[in-house]
């Protein structure tokens, strides 16, 4: 039996050596044939002597040796065999079939790696697509996105109470409206209710758990010296006492660097 397995390989007989070992009783004679490790050591050899010949059976031939060779019941190939025959049918059908035999070759586990990357992500657009209705709007070629900090002194702030609170929420630049119940403004005159929808804060530190705002902090500088600032202050302390939340105005004394400072003030204040 391996005498005809070795003839149809040297006379490229590609289809009669494909029936030959897809017979089981053949598989079981060249199984105890210890030539048939001949076959075995020669067959990529002298595949890659024909290969160039444009023969469609021999890719055909190659991958359902490899098939029966994946049901040892069927075909028994040595470890050496299946790797060279794997190897060479991956290089010229890349198959994920092929790459998990070759453990050791890189193009072969990257090739997995991304087949596994292309499945995940098809994966999640189905899920996304049963799910969502997504509509992105479009974008001009101007920029016009700025920091969401209108000075060096709020990111000072930020940073130091990021620092701080790892897990806590730390919003930054936040509308009033987002934190406090409209319905403050039923205590509110005519003019702080209009301010009231077009205010925001410089810090607000919400508790993660509840998600409630707890802790509540506004800069202050020389601008808030200026006659229509005064004014502006004013209400925003309106506002927040008739809200029964408690406002921390800070004021630096020295024009430097105070993140030091606002770690040490949030310490001392903000209970957890």
């Amino acid at each position: 039996m391996t005498e005809n397995c070795l003839i149809f390989l040297q006379t490229k007989e590609w289809l009669k050596l494909n029936e030959l070992l897809s017979d089981e009783n053949n598989c079981k004679e060249l199984a105890d044939d210890p030539i048939f490790s001949i076959f075995e050591t020669n067959l990529i050899n002298e595949v890659r002597r024909y290969e160039n010949n444009g023969d469609e059976n021999l890719s055909t031939v190659l991958a359902r040796i490899f098939q029966l060779s994946q049901n040892s019941k069927i075909l028994k190939l040595s470890n050496n065999c299946v790797l060279e025959l794997a190897e060479y049918l991956f290089e010229k059908h890349p198959s994920e079939h092929y790459a998990k035999v070759l453990t050791e070759n890189i193009d072969a586990q990257n090739y997995l790696k991304n087949k596994n990357i292309e499945r995940t992500e098809k994966i999640e657009k189905t899920i996304l697509a049963s799910n969502l209705n997504v509509k992105i709007g479009a974008s001009g070629k101007l920029d016009f996105s700025k920091s969401i900090f209108n000075s060096p002194q709020e990111k000072e702030l930020y940073l130091a109470s990021r620092r701080i609170l790892k897990s806590e929420i730390i919003l930054p630049n936040i509308a009033l409206s987002s934190i406090i119940n409209s319905k403050v403004i039923e205590l509110l005159e005519k003019k702080t209710k209009t301010f009231f929808f077009h205010s925001t804060l410089d810090l607000c530190i919400v508790d993660s758990e509840t998600f409630k705002p707890k802790f509540f902090i506004e800069l202050d500088s020389s601008w808030h010296d200026k006659p229509k600032q005064i004014e502006n202050d004013r209400m925003k302390d309106e506002i927040f006492e008739k809200a029964g939340m408690e406002l921390h105005r800070l004021r630096k004394k020295e024009n430097r660097s105070m993140e030091e400072i606002f770690e040490l003030y949030i310490t001392n204040n903000y209970v957890c």
